[in-house]
């Protein structure tokens, strides 16, 4: 019960105070306040882990076993990214929209259910396990470039109106805010491919038969193909930066429905 009740209402509880403190430095800036939003942000990550962790030896599998396990997965695996990132270049209150997120996504998987009582025997997979872990830090990644590319759209448009009031002041410089989104899709593409040859691999190694799961490898090519062309054209600078940020914005409400649409067809869809 604690697995499945207490630690996700922790995390929520966790997620919505970190949320008020940043609303609360939009507001007033305090260099002290966002120190201490920072720590508590990498002692939610560990909570976070824990949490998945002891879930993972409960039932001998990452939390991948229910579509609400993978929602939940998901979210770990943006906040994760968002402080890896953090790390780099400071993002400001562009952390807003990573936090919104994860609570969205913890939510989504608490609605879902998280305890699992039957699930596709391929997900019990260690093959699968890494293919999907793969893929899911991957997509974490390519959701951030999203984020990134919002932001340079709210900056730009802060630039053009002259308007330099306290959300141009909160966010990071248009130069940061590229090199977020650069670092971003890269990262997310390799995480991608990697996970799109593997699946390729598993499936002609498997030796148990024919696992379904592998079989949906046109969901996964789109996946990459939709990567792909998202990191290609920021390689060849086929747009402006602006309209490559609104691109970065469109290609990860794509891949986010990618997302969706796949998971709910393992669990909900039946077999293809």
């Amino acid at each position: 019960m604690f697995t499945y009740t207490l630690f996700p209402a922790i995390l929520l509880v966790f997620f919505g105070g970190l949320l008020s403190m940043w609303v609360t430095l939009y507001h007033k800036p305090d260099e002290v306040l966002e120190r201490i939003a920072g720590r508590i942000g990498w002692f939610t990550l560990i909570v976070y882990a824990a949490w998945l962790t002891r879930l993972s030896f409960e039932q001998r599998q990452i939390p991948i076993l229910t579509a609400g396990q993978i929602s939940v997965f998901l979210g770990f695996l943006v906040w994760m990214d968002q402080l890896l990132v953090q790390r780099k270049i400071s993002q400001r209150m562009l952390v807003v929209l990573p936090l919104i997120t994860v609570v969205v996504l913890l939510l989504s998987g608490i609605a879902a259910g998280l305890r699992h009582t039957t699930a596709p025997l391929e997900l019990h997979s260690a093959w699968s396990a890494v293919h999907i872990v793969m893929s899911m830090a991957g997509i974490a990644m390519l959701l951030g470039s999203g984020v990134f590319g919002a932001g340079s759209i709210l900056l730009r448009r802060q630039l053009k109106s002259r308007n330099f009031g306290r959300l141009f002041s909160s966010l990071p410089s248009m130069d940061e805010m590229h090199k977020l989104r650069t670092f971003a899709i890269y990262l997310g593409w390799v995480l991608i491919t990697v996970s799109f040859a593997s699946a390729v691999v598993f499936m002609f190694v498997e030796k148990s038969g024919n696992p379904s799961f592998f079989s949906h490898l046109h969901e996964m090519f789109a996946l990459w193909f939709v990567a792909s062309l998202l990191a290609l054209s920021e390689r060849m600078h086929w747009f402006s930066d602006q309209k490559q940020a609104r691109f970065a914005v469109a290609t990860s409400a794509v891949i986010f429905l990618l997302i969706a649409g796949t998971v709910l067809q393992i669990f909900f869809g039946g077999q293809s």
